[in-house]
């Protein structure tokens, strides 16, 4: 196998969790052109390159499904949730908004009304310094960009998250509906 470029580079961003975007320049360049050698090269040490139809690079394992989520992972998806939920009810095209857009941290939906404060509670965000912290962490695991004038987006990465929180969705009205129509064929004897 040809010397592979930034071998080590990519392997180290990666194998800490990392995703490797447009943003990395030539580790995603050099990914791009030679996907299937380094997907090869890495498949004999238990890990699955994947290159997401939105464009950027992570692993996946096998173990990662036996894993429990990290406690992380609960805040970040009330707050994906409730940026989903506002932005629908602004009557915004709720994917681009959220994957297009800048946010000021400031002016987030999630502190503005009691029900979303409950939500984000439940989940150990209790003020805007754990919501900004939050922020921090979706930066730190590649989901997001954070700027010096208070103001974030998110990186492409966020799409696994952003996919995710539809599956789920789609998974909850399959499943209320299949409870409704149970409901509605019960006869009323048997109530």
């Amino acid at each position: 196998m040809n010397e592979l470029p930034y071998l080590k580079e990519i392997f180290d961003k990666l194998r800490q969790g990392s995703y490797i975007t447009h943003e990395q320049g030539s580790l995603h360049g050099a990914l791009a052109d030679k996907y299937a050698e380094y997907a090869a090269y890495f498949k004999p040490l238990g890990l699955d390159l994947i290159r997401h139809e939105r464009d950027f690079f992570f692993f996946h394992t096998d173990s990662a499904e036996n894993t429990p989520p990290p406690a992380s992972l609960p805040p970040v998806a009330v707050f994906s949730f409730i940026l989903i939920e506002a932005a629908a009810n602004e009557g915004r095209p709720v994917e681009e908004y959220i994957l297009t857009e800048r946010f000021s941290i400031a002016g987030l939906p999630h502190l503005n009304s009691d029900r979303y404060k409950s939500y984000l509670k439940a989940v150990g965000v209790d003020d805007e310094a754990t919501l900004r912290k939050l922020i921090k962490s979706m930066a730190r695991l590649g989901w997001a960009e954070v700027f010096p004038d208070d103001t974030f987006r998110f990186l492409r990465p966020f799409h696994r998250v952003f996919d995710k929180c539809q599956e789920i969705s789609l998974a909850a009205e399959q499943e209320a509906r299949s409870v409704l129509r149970t409901a509605e064929e019960a006869s009323p004897e048997m109530n």
